[in-house]
């Protein structure tokens, strides 16, 4: 449904291919997010219903839907925010006159542009230690360690894109 008010929405613009490109990228995370959501239950589905009916269990389905947790929850961050459906905790913030309302919201996302940059590159930085020192995952699964920081590194880079994105509206907006 959110997804369908951001198409709908007039004050997305889409005029630009940079923007439609944009906004189908938000899109496609959102769907990822959902479609690995779906998966997850599918699966948790599936273990439990061989359990039950004594054929056994998927032995990696536990493992599995810990790490489709992580990588859904990572992909779902930026179309969260992209929409504005993101936790945010604004008494405070609603109380202040329009003028300084504006202030801080361009303060908070210039810091929450710095810190998912920070973050983003970091988790590249771990990302190639891991893959140069050629770690792996050892559980039930087996792969290279340095899987596990991408899902991080694309969601915090795609949020501080975001976050910057927002910072330049807001400054150019008249109303907050």
């Amino acid at each position: 449904m959110a997804l369908q008010q951001a198409t709908l929405d007039p004050a997305v613009p889409f005029r630009s291919p940079t923007r439609r490109g944009y906004h189908w990228l938000m899109s496609a995370c959102g769907g990822a997010a959902a479609a690995l959501f779906g998966g997850m239950a599918l699966l948790v589905c599936a273990d439990v219903l061989m359990r039950n009916l004594g054929l056994g269990s998927i032995a990696w389905s536990v493992e599995a839907t810990e790490y489709i947790l992580m990588i859904a929850t990572f992909v779902a961050a930026p179309w969260l925010l992209y929409l504005g459906d993101h936790i945010r905790v604004d008494v405070v913030v609603r109380a202040l006159p329009a003028l300084l309302r504006r202030r801080v919201g361009l303060a908070s996302d210039l810091a929450c542009f710095a810190v998912c940059a920070v973050l983003a590159w970091q988790s590249v930085a771990v990302a190639v230690d891991a893959a140069e020192q050629g770690s792996l995952v050892f559980k039930v699964l087996i792969f290279p360690e340095w899987w596990l920081n991408l899902p991080m590194a694309f969601s915090c880079a795609l949020l501080a894109v975001e976050f910057a994105r927002r910072a330049t509206t807001a400054s150019s907006r008249k109303e907050c």
